[in-house]
């Protein structure tokens, strides 16, 4: 059986060595940005409202400003908004993930080179 070695990773934006941003926060801004509330994208993520909350939540106070603008409820029900500041964290994160992609891919070229 002949096994292919491979490197593999993930990025993550971290402020003062705690998680400020990485894949979770990512797909959940992207969920909310879709569907106008974190009730509504919790739901399309498969996670509990609880769990969106909190992401929600902490990025929120680890941020110089808000991530993601709740509006109360009301007759619409209320909903919420990504901030343009989050709107930039999401496209900071694309950019930083195609980068990383290449990188990873180019790191990966050799490898059957190196170990066998």
């Amino acid at each position: 059986m002949n096994r292919k070695f491979t490197i593999e990773g993930a990025i993550a934006i971290y402020k003062d060595d705690e998680l400020f941003f990485g894949s979770i926060q990512y797909t959940l801004l992207e969920s909310i940005v879709k569907e106008g509330s974190i009730n509504s994208a919790a739901k399309k993520k498969e996670i509990s409202y609880q769990q969106a909350w909190n992401v929600v939540d902490k990025l929120n106070r680890m941020s110089p400003v808000p991530v993601v603008i709740r509006q109360k409820g009301g007759v619409s029900g209320g909903g919420c908004t990504v901030s343009e500041y989050g709107k930039g964290l999401i496209r900071l994160f694309e950019q930083k993930m195609r980068l990383f992609s290449v990188n990873l891919k180019d790191l990966n070229n050799d490898m059957e080179k190196c170990l066998f």
